[in-house]
């Protein structure tokens, strides 16, 4: 068995000196050595002066030689899903560089050589053990998209705020207990995700992020929603399920392009009947919060497609929901109702309804004749169940 595994790592060797030859002697742009097996980083490649692209993901290497510095005209490093434990201050001397990945390794520190890659645009760091972010990634002013997903970050430098080209930031799965205010500088960005840490509170800055779409805040320690988020004209999803937010305000109504938004799992007592302005909200969940009454208005939302109000305090069903025509899966499972209105039936696109443990004795015959609904659950009412 030893002697088979030598072999194998004999072999892995040879096909991966094999390519850097043959890269090095045609002086190619390109080379890929992903998924081979590699344990050592291959000290060939750096007589392949001329590679704009070099792929060693996927393998076994633990450690990068300085010598990789040398490589000046990279543009591109993928370096993840190996068992690399330090990143070499020498890759700040890849000036040329716009894609870097190291997702995927076992890296606890970012070197402040980083900083020095001027014309970086991506840089994923993801899936490591990084504890905190130097001051100098503030001076990447060319990224774009930034990844420190599920490392150990507890914080974040103000520095973050100079990035004033980024566009995505991926800082969920952390230990983050704060957001600077400096964020608010970040006009640029499109997407921010702080999903899994433990902020309790948003700065009212982030309503300056007027080109943001995508917001992830859900699984954190918020109490409240700040008003300055209704200037977030641009905004089409914000999740903030599995927090501790006690009520929604009437700005909120003011996102007029939101087409998905989560506010489940929070302790959230009443809708704002101004969420009926969302004309083009397309999910609404707001299960497992403390809920005792539908506003009349949520039947203004004409796009809805989905809503979600399972385990809350509600005791009636308005007959406004009935004018929910594109609505597809409606769940008002575990409250206290006790009827379901005939206009219901008038949701000729509804395909699911949910109405698990409530106080339900009679289904209208309008319920009985819907020709798209394809699930019913009743289960746990006073009610006998259709076939």
């Amino acid at each position: 068995m030893k002697m088979n595994t030598a072999r194998s790592k004999a072999m892995i060797r040879e096909e991966a000196v094999q390519r850097i030859e043959c890269a090095a002697k045609k002086k190619l742009k390109k080379l890929d050595l992903s998924g081979l097996g590699l344990e050592e980083f291959p000290s060939e490649i750096v007589n392949c002066t001329t590679l704009a692209s070099l792929d060693l993901s996927h393998n076994k290497i633990t450690s990068i030689p300085e010598a990789l510095g040398q490589l000046s005209s990279l543009t591109r490093l993928d370096l993840s899903n190996n068992q690399i434990t330090s990143i070499p201050e020498a890759l700040g001397q890849l000036f040329n560089l716009i894609e870097l990945d190291i997702r995927g390794n076992k890296i606890t520190s970012i070197p402040e050589a980083l900083g020095q890659l001027s014309n970086l645009k991506w840089l994923d760091l993801a899936n490591n053990q990084i504890i905190s972010i130097p001051e100098a990634l503030g001076q990447l002013s060319n990224l774009r998209g930034l990844d420190l997903y599920n490392n150990q970050i507890t914080s974040i430098p103000e520095a973050l705020g100079q990035l004033f080209n980024l566009k995505s930031l991926y800082l969920s799965n952390n230990n983050i207990t704060s957001i600077p205010e400096a964020f608010g500088q970040l006009s640029n960005l499109t997407r921010l995700d702080f999903r899994m840490n433990q902020i309790t509170s948003i700065p009212e800055m982030f309503g300056q992020l007027s080109n943001l779409r995508r917001l992830d805040l859900w699984g954190n320690e918020l109490t409240s929603i700040p008003e300055a988020f209704e200037q977030l004209s641009n905004l089409t999803w914000l999740y903030l399920s599995w927090n501790q937010i006690t009520s929604i305000p009437e700005t909120l109504g003011q996102l007029s392009n939101l087409t998905e938004l989560y506010l489940g799992d929070n302790q959230i007592s009443s809708i704002p009947e101004t969420l009926g302005q969302l004309s083009n909200l397309t999910e609404l969940a707001l299960y497992n919060n403390q809920i005792s009454s539908i506003p009349e208005a949520l039947g203004q939302l004409s796009n809805l497609t989905e809503l979600k109000l399972r385990k809350n305090q509600i005791s009636s069903i308005p007959e406004a929901l009935g004018q929910l025509s594109n609505l597809e899966l409606l769940d008002l499972s575990y409250n206290q109702i006790s009827s379901i209105p005939e206009a219901l039936g008038q949701l000729s696109n509804l395909e699911s309804l949910f109405l698990l443990n409530n106080q339900i004795t009679e289904i209208p015959e309008a319920i009985r004749n819907m020709k798209n609904l394809k699930k019913l659950d009743l289960r746990g009412n006073p009610v006998p169940i259709p076939p």
